[in-house]
């Protein structure tokens, strides 16, 4: 794809061919008002406001860099591109409109910028060296600071600044608007320049709320001692990078996307007889060098340009970058001003089209929305970084140059006395924004339709042209002062309203513009455009040439025929001999040391006090281990410590001047005499200021008198405290005014007045300290303190006690009473304290009472609990022999009998089921339940209880479903698969369809092993009880029955025995959910023991003719066991527990049955076994109904089998044929 398909392809709709049957005619083509493409304005204020949004977020990334003291970007091409701020909606828009109207004027435009860049960077070096030692923070505080800091010359400047850069804001404002009706309404639209009556639908008005809230926001975010706004700075940079782009996109756009390039572009355009009239005139005029001017003005003078070049700048060096890359940047912006001129000239009929919209035009033209939005985009990046700018340097001016000494000449404001002055210079700032905004919106509303873009912005740096000979004048001649200053700004000002403003509002029908072609009361030779009959061809050069001749005459004139200050000239040398300053700014070092020790020491009284240098210069030798004499001479090191001590006086570059000319015998030059004074007149106000704080911020009254008895000194709350009339206390007054004053109201007591003024003279005068008290007519009591100070003149503080004194009278009162009030006091404790003691007893016992009932209740319970735990070897007993009875008899019944043993074995199992949970949870409760945590892998549990539930699923119609899982865990394994059983008993019982989900759940700690069905539910008001014993909700099973309600309080039990947690989640008519969470371990090595499974046929086989012992106490359990085992075909031996031991010695017993309870006469069955084991190598089996977990430790260390009552035939047969087989 060649160039002109890739530019057709980012924007445009219509193909290339299409574009070149509409531009290759052989006449202009006749472009109707529906040819033109137009966009949704709802797409122009998205686009916009996305705009803006990035443009807060690269501000934001700026200020918060700043912050943590990191540059936001590349410093010297940030700085660079900033600079580019210069290029407004005027250079991206006008350029090209005056191009088309006026031919080459547009250029000097350009060329300005790049002359002062590369021709005149001395001139930019020494202001950005002279604007940091000056500290300022805009140009005019620069030009202040260079006419003796004068602040009605800041003042001055900054509304002449205001006046004449409104305008300029003004045509920002005005192109916005017009590009977004111009891509809004179309090219040709009638009311493309016009602005709607109703004032709040006008563009022009939203654009200059956007333009507020940016600038505020982050150009008054904090006040900055260099006014820097580093996340500003970096959103302008961006800017200016996004409308070159924009422009040059456009620019090749039209070339070789409308046309077959240059040649093709420019061979049509010498086809149109203007084109060829503008480019054919010679491009030195008188216009073109009054242009130049102007243009390096601007980039001098304007408040927005000298704030990013000089006040922004960070670093010297960073001009560098910016003598190169700000003219590149220049160059670029002018490529394609002409070719897009001509494009529209060839395009467009005279008059057809404004030719200030032509970026805009062209591509609707070709229905190319894509570019021309590219193309509003970047007008709006001109307009806005201008207008945001602008608004921030003429708020900083008119802030700290007009309202902030207006509001401290007025002190009824309360201004000097505020904390928070920084919060209320930003508050000023932000109104001043908002007020700036507001006139230029209504300077747009009303001049917006009299002058094409171009004329307005020269009319604007005309107006700035006025700062350039006190600016460029000040860096170099010291002649020059601040009245002429002042006046040649002033006859300036008045040349540039009448010259070139006032025919403008004649423009706009203010008034008759006869008066400006004739002149005022037809005075010929003061006709606005042609003073003195001379009018230059040229009204803005015209206007120039008598605004700068009329400002340059007027200030050389008033300089020389006027004095100047000393601060005047001080400055002039600061500014001119800026070398000079910066060397005398160096270190004093002395060459020769021939400096005495004594002189030092008169230079140092001088600023430090007698007592105060004597004590420094001992403080260095001590510090050094040497003696200071007088006639020692000076080195270094002392000469540096002086310095620093004198600094924390005068400041170090006062310090510095006052070594070098104190000790070499050298006299101050005026300039270094002048900054010396300043500056230890500002250390002095500082120490005043921070005294005066201290004073007033005390609660105590206070008055300085000096030596000569007259009052210096005093705060507001001793005038409070005194209430003495205005004009009484002022400096200088003489003390005994004071005090026959007072004496006069009473305030000194009973006396002659005048014996109390002498009395108290004379203490003053004797210098004696004395502490008093004055109860006064007012019921108030003064505690006075008088001080002598060291040189003369006293200090007396007073001090309001009355709440002290007060206090004091009550307690005195109090302890008169106390004697009384204690004997009262304490008849009524004795009382309280009986009844007290009654109800205390009749507590105790009611107390009492309650302990007792409660351990009645707690041994009640417990003997429950242990009657359960005990008896359950009593309760099973009987129910393992039923089980037995009824194997053997299935065994031996026929088939009639079968069904009916059946449903007896049945209902010992549900017997069983019942008992169970019962005593399990008699024996938690009475704490007979050992547990044995362990750690293992989960698949242990989990495996078996899958296969176990499976079967009952399937027989259940239901789906189980379960995941597997490699995890380890820390528990109990018999005490888990118990909870788990009950969880999956409870799952598949009470779901009548659906599925049974059995899973795991890892977390970095924990496993959460989740049992999922979709039975009914659980209703949420019954979430908090189905742990309760004997609590069974109001489903049923899908069997019919419903439980003891003892499951999962058992499971609740054996969690907590264990440490695991249950959670329960349920939702009606979907499902449950029971979670436990166990304990994750890592994983460790599992042995794995591999028996052969015995089948039914391989037991029997086993059991066959093998001697069994069985032992037990009871005589039905016992025919029970024997039955089924000799039907199983083993010979059964029965003895009881004391002839075991013999009958094994006699008989070849194979297999020891043995019950565990034999009696309360005989050892248990464990004992029995021990005793059996060391008269033949036999295998046992324990029988038994306690679960206790030492019995089982005990077995297993014995190698004992260990089977729970009551027994199940087929385990208990599997069981015995394993240990018959060894």
């Amino acid at each position: 794809m060649d160039l002109r398909g890739i530019i057709w392809a980012t924007g445009a709709t219509c193909s290339p061919s299409t574009s070149r049957r509409l531009i290759h005619r052989t006449k202009r083509p006749q472009t109707a008002a529906g040819d033109f493409a137009i966009i949704s304005a709802w797409i122009l204020v998205t686009s916009s406001i996305v705009y803006i949004g990035i443009l807060f977020a690269i501000a934001h990334f700026g200020d918060r860099r700043g912050r943590a003291h990191k540059r936001p970007g590349p410093r010297p091409v940030v700085y660079a591109l900033s600079l580019a701020v210069y290029c407004t909606s005027w250079t991206f828009f006008g350029n090209v409109g005056s191009a088309a109207t006026r031919g080459w004027t547009y250029l000097p435009i350009y060329v300005g910028p790049m002359f002062a860049l590369l021709v005149l960077s001395p001139v930019l070096r020494k202001m950005l060296l002279i604007a940091k030692q000056q500290n300022t923070t805009s140009i005019a505080d620069f030009i202040a600071a260079r006419y003796g800091k004068s602040q009605g010359l800041a003042a001055l400047v900054s509304g002449i600044a205001l006046f004449v850069v409104l305008p300029y804001i003004a045509l920002q404002l005005k192109a916005l608007t017009m590009s977004f009706y111009t891509l809004s309404q179309g090219a040709q639209a009638a009311n493309v320049d016009a602005k709607p009556h109703v004032p709040w639908v006008d563009t022009g008005l939203y654009v200059a709320v956007l333009m507020a809230v940016f600038t505020i926001f982050f150009g008054t975010r904090h006040v900055n001692p260099r006014e820097s706004h580093q996340g500003l700075i970096l959103a302008i940079a961006f800017e200016s990078v996004v409308k070159l782009a924009a422009f040059l996109f456009v620019g090749l756009f039209v070339v070789y996307g409308m046309f077959n390039g240059l040649g093709d572009l420019f061979a049509q355009a010498g086809e149109v007889e203007k084109f060829n009239q503008l480019f054919d005139a010679p491009l030195l005029d008188a216009r073109f060098v009054t242009t130049c001017v102007l243009a390096v003005g601007a980039a001098l003078c304007l408040p927005r340009q000298f704030h990013v070049g000089v006040v922004e700048n960070t670093e010297t060096r960073d001009l560098n970058t910016a003598r190169w890359l700000f003219p590149l940047y220049l160059l670029l912006m002018s490529l394609f001003v002409i070719p897009l001129a001509a494009a529209g000239l060839v395009l467009f009929e005279p008059g057809q089209v404004n030719p200030d919209r032509f970026v805009l035009a062209l591509p609707l033209a070709v229905d190319a929305p894509g570019v021309a939005l590219a193309a509003y985009i970047g007008g709006v990046s001109a307009g806005t970084s201008m207008v945001i700018m602008a608004t921030v340097t003429l708020a900083t001016m008119l802030c700290n140059e007009v309202v902030v000494p207006l509001v401290l000449r007025i002190p009824r404001l309360g201004f000097i006395g505020r904390r928070d002055i920084g919060n209320a210079l930003l508050h000023i700032r932000r109104a001043l924004i908002v007020l700036i905004l507001v006139l230029a919106w209504c300077c747009y509303r009303l001049f917006g339709n009299s002058e094409a873009l171009a004329s307005i912005g020269l009319l604007s740096f005309a107006g700035v042209a006025l700062f350039l000979p006190p600016l460029i004048g000040g860096l170099y001649i010291r002649a020059i002062g601040r009245r002429g200053v002042v006046a040649g700004l002033a006859a300036g000002l008045g040349v540039w309203a009448y010259t070139l403003v006032l025919p403008n509002l004649a423009a706009v029908g203010w008034f008759d513009a006869g008066w400006v072609s004739t002149g005022p009361f037809h005075i010929s030779w003061l006709t606005p455009q042609a003073l003195f009959g001379y009018d230059f061809g040229d009204t803005l050069t015209h206007g120039v040439f008598w605004i700068l001749l009329v400002d340059i005459v007027v200030m050389t004139g008033v300089s020389l025929n006027s004095s100047t200050s000393l601060i005047e000239r001080a400055q002039a040398i600061a500014f001119v001999d800026l070398g000079l300053q910066r060397a005398q700014r160096r270190r004093v070092e002395p060459r020769q040391p021939a400096i005495r020790v004594g002189e030092l020491e008169v230079l140092l009284q001088r600023f430090l006090g007698v007592q105060a240098a004597h004590a420094a210069l001992n403080e260095y030798g001590g510090n050094h281990d040497r003696e200071i004499r007088s006639n020692q001479l000076v080195d270094a090191h002392l000469l540096q410590f002086a310095e620093r001590r004198l600094a924390g006086v005068v400041g170090s570059a006062s310090a510095r001047l006052m070594l070098a000319s104190g000790l070499r015998q050298r006299d101050l030059a005026i300039e270094d005499m002048v900054r010396l004074i300043d500056r230890t007149a500002d250390a002095v106000q500082f120490n005043r200021s921070v005294l005066q704080a201290a004073l007033e911020n005390i609660d105590q009254g206070i008055s300085v008198i000096d030596q000569d008895l007259r009052l210096v000194a005093w705060n507001t709350r001793y005038l409070e405290l005194f209430e003495y009339p205005p004009g009484l206390v002022r400096t200088g007054r003489p003390v005994a005014d004071l005090i026959r004053f007072n004496a006069m109201r009473g305030e000194c007591g009973p006396g002659p007045v005048e014996e109390h003024v002498r009395k108290r003279l004379a203490h003053m005068r004797e210098g004696r300290a004395h502490r008093f008290e004055r109860h006064r007519h007012n019921d108030t009591v003064l505690q006075m303190t008088g001080s002598p100070m060291p040189g003369g003149g006293f200090v007396t503080t007073f001090n309001d006690i009355t709440a002290f004194k007060r206090t004091e009278a009550a307690l005195t009162r109090a302890n008169e009473q106390l004697e009384a009030r204690v004997a009262e006091r304490t008849a009524a404790l004795s009382r309280a304290n009986e009844g007290l003691r009654r109800e205390n007893d009749q507590r105790a016992a009611a107390q009492q009472a309650a302990q007792q009932a409660r351990r009645e209740a707690e041994r009640a319970n417990l003997s429950k609990t242990r009657f359960l735990a005990a008896a359950s070897h009593d309760l099973l007993q009987p129910l393992n022999a039923a089980r037995l009875f009824a194997a053997t008899a299935r065994e031996r019944g026929h088939a009639d009998q079968s069904e009916a043993l059946t449903h007896i074995q049945s209902s010992l199992e549900a017997a069983q089921a019942l008992l169970e949970p019962l005593l399990d949870i008699s024996k938690i409760d009475a704490g007979a339940w050992d547990v044995s945590p362990t750690s293992f892998p989960l698949a242990r549990v989990l495996q078996p209880l899958t296969a176990e539930f499976s079967v009952l699923a399937q027989d259940a119609d239901l789906e189980l479903h379960s995941v597997a899982s490699s995890c380890w865990v820390k528990s109990d394994p018999a005490l888990l698969r118990r909870i788990l059983q009950n969880f999956l008993s409870n799952a598949v019982r009470y779901t009548p369809h659906g599925r049974v989900l059995l899973g795991v759940r890892r977390s970095r700690d924990s496993v959460r092993i989740q049992v999922w069905d979709t039975g009914p539910g659980i209703p949420d008001e019954q979430l908090g009880t189905i742990f309760d014993e004997f609590s069974r909700g109001a489903s049923t099973s899908v069997s019919g029955d419903r439980g003891l309600g003892l499951g999962l309080s058992l499971a609740d039990r054996m969690a907590r025995l264990l440490g695991h947690r249950i959670e329960v989640r349920s939702e009606l008519g979907r499902g449950t959910l029971f979670c436990l969470e166990v304990e994750r371990v890592a994983a460790g090595n599992e042995t794995s023991e591999t028996s052969r499974v015995l089948t039914p046929v391989d037991e029997a086989q086993a059991l066959t003719g093998c001697q069994i012992l069985c032992v037990d106490d009871d005589e039905a359990s016992l025919d029970a066991l024997t039955g089924l085992l000799e039907r199983w075909h083993a010979e059964c031996i029965t003895a009881p527990a004391t002839d075991a031991a013999a009958i094994v010695a006699d008989l070849d017993i194979q297999i020891a049955v043995l019950d565990f309870d034999l009696g309360d006469d005989t050892p248990d069955g464990l004992a029995l076994a021990a005793q059996l084991l060391r008269v033949r190598n036999l295998r046992c089996l324990l029988i038994t109904a306690n679960r206790d977990r030492t019995i089982v430790d005990r077995a297993r260390e014995m190698g004992v089998t260990v089977l729970y009552k009551p027994l199940e035939p087929a385990k208990l047969r599997a069981t015995l044929a394993t240990l018959a087989r060894g």
